[in-house]
């Protein structure tokens, strides 16, 4: 028996670091470059990657492993929500194929991690024939990062799982701790995943800096500015541009959100002493901005991708090369309909 799941990647278009905060709202773009996981019958376990280059096999879930941690979280995870039903469970071989790195192994910066959490897992979710929904697979995700200690938005996650374009707000914390399938069926506060749908096209950008990113360390320094006053304006900020960009109406009030969230994210560089935008994000985006684009830098900023909206075809992928920013061709994943 096989079966496969499918983990998409992200780009925030915005949003990003007022998310962090339960109910604060984001927009992210869920693209077509993947995760696929594809889970086999075995009799022990094992975990490879498409071009065999990394391999681990164990006999039991009792394995750490700094490669493949994520991976085997979500493993454990699956497997305590099938043993609470009292379902039998055997070992599986999990190759994982990724389209999420470079061609040198580099990450790309599109949520690698959370991608292959829940590519995983919808996959195990086909191989035992659970019919688990959206929400109960995020879920299941979320939980397997947390068992990790992860912090963070986990709108990578919601990304991953749902495909599309989607409106997300983080959940409240709670305690992890217990049974799993009490934590799936029970309502979490704050969190909101929906669709959406714009009434106009845009032509999108994406230039990938080649400088990683350390997502988690810049999250944790956000985090302490909590009970700054001139933070929580800028909170407050932060969740009008992005229902302002919701409810657009046309390309250029879309355009016009994505200026503004760059000028935001310019005010939070300045109270958090940050570097979000780097040099080469802000030569993207000063290309962008003379062909007639809005453009900004994408989730945690400090390196990775920076994205570009226009309203009309453009062709600048020579100039961004010359300037060493390497344009990723990107489309929006399919939305996964369960």
């Amino acid at each position: 028996m096989k079966a496969e799941g499918v983990g998409w990647g992200k780009l925030y278009i915005v949003g990003e670091y007022a998310v962090v905060h339960p109910g604060y709202p984001a927009v992210i773009l869920a693209t077509q470059l993947k995760i696929r996981a594809t889970i086999e019958e075995s009799t022990r376990f094992a975990l490879k990657t498409a071009n065999n280059s990394r391999e681990i096999v164990f006999d039991d879930l009792n394995v750490s492993d700094e490669y493949w941690k994520y991976a085997i979280s979500a493993l454990v995870v699956f497997y305590d929500f099938l043993k609470e039903k009292g379902q039998v469970v055997t070992p599986v071989y999990i190759t994982v194929e990724s389209d999420l790195d470079s061609e040198d192994g580099r990450k790309l910066g599109l949520g690698s991690s959370g991608a292959v959490v829940a590519a995983i897992i919808k996959g195990l979710n086909c191989f035992y024939n659970q019919n688990l929904n959206n929400i109960a697979i995020f879920k299941l995700c979320v939980i397997s990062q947390k068992r990790l200690d992860v912090s963070g938005s986990f709108g990578d996650l919601a990304a991953a799982v749902f495909g599309g374009i989607i409106r997300y707000t983080r959940f409240a914390d709670f305690d992890i701790s217990g049974s799993v399938i009490k934590l799936v069926d029970s309502e979490w506060s704050q969190l909101s995943i929906s669709y959406l749908n714009f009434p106009f096209e845009f032509n999108l950008v994406v230039g990938w800096t080649g400088e990683p990113a350390l997502t988690q360390s810049r999250v944790d320094q956000i985090k302490k500015l909590s009970t700054d006053v001139e933070y929580q304006l800028l909170l407050n900020q932060s969740g009008k541009i992005v229902d302002d960009l919701v409810q657009s109406k046309s390309v250029y009030e879309f355009l016009d959100s994505i200026r503004l969230y760059r000028s935001w994210l310019k005010s939070l560089e300045e109270i958090s002493h940050l570097m979000i935008e780097t040099p080469l994000i802000s030569t993207f985006i000063d290309i962008c901005l003379a062909h007639g684009g809005a453009a900004k830098s994408s989730g945690a900023g400090g390196g990775d991708c920076a994205v570009a909206f226009f309203a009309h075809p453009v062709s600048i992928s020579d100039i961004l090369l010359s300037k060493g920013i390497m344009p990723l061709t990107i489309t929006i994943a399919k939305r996964e309909v369960l």
